[in-house]
């Protein structure tokens, strides 16, 4: 049972070392800062503001605040 156990994390360990090898190479870990995983600057943040308003979240009021915030911290 517990060797079972043993192979079936193994299994899944190997798929996601190679899943993520492939998007490595292929470059889907990148962001525009070359550095993996986050976004830089603010260009991340905007693109959240913009879907989560998109999607009702956020009143225009919020939104246009949230955009004003974002838009001094990059001055």
């Amino acid at each position: 049972m517990i060797a079972l156990l043993y192979g079936v994390l193994l299994v899944l360990g190997v798929v996601l070392l190679a899943v993520t090898a492939v998007r490595v190479l292929a470059g889907g870990l990148e962001t525009d800062s070359g550095r993996p995983g986050r976004p830089s600057g603010t260009g991340g943040a905007r693109q959240i503001l913009e879907k989560r308003y998109a999607a009702g979240e956020l009143s225009t009021e919020e939104y246009q605040h949230r955009s004003r915030v974002l838009k001094e911290g990059q001055s």
